[in-house]
């Protein structure tokens, strides 16, 4: 009968790929951090997404075998309504952040009138 050998176990290394991040090392827990971070990339999305449907709209308009739109209709609709979903997320993530701030000013202003 053959015997397999199994490969030694070896201990893990460190991942030599990180995740992408704006925020230094000391950042990434930082709440207000955190929200900037998602803001720069949603709305950086955002711009790249109606970049890309207002150049297909215009190369459309003019017609131009030379210079055909980016997107097809279907495609340029599908990025329109992405922009307008990460637009309506941003904008209940910031509402959330601002009704914590909100609720944590008042609870302040209760103990100073209390107390």
């Amino acid at each position: 009968m053959t015997s397999i050998s199994s490969p030694s176990i070896q201990h893990p290394s460190k991942a030599k790929h990180q995740p992408f991040s704006w925020l230094v090392e000391d950042l990434h827990m930082n709440t207000p951090a955190q929200f900037m971070a998602i803001t720069l990339d949603i709305s950086r999305g955002i711009q790249t997404c109606l970049s890309l449907t207002h150049a297909s709209d215009l190369a459309r308009e003019q017609r131009d075998d030379a210079f055909p739109p980016l997107l097809n209709v279907a495609d340029t609709e599908s990025l329109t309504r992405m922009a307008m979903a990460a637009a309506r997320m941003l904008s209940e993530r910031a509402q959330g952040h601002i009704d914590v701030l909100n609720d944590m000013h008042a609870s302040k202003e209760d103990c100073e009138l209390s107390g």
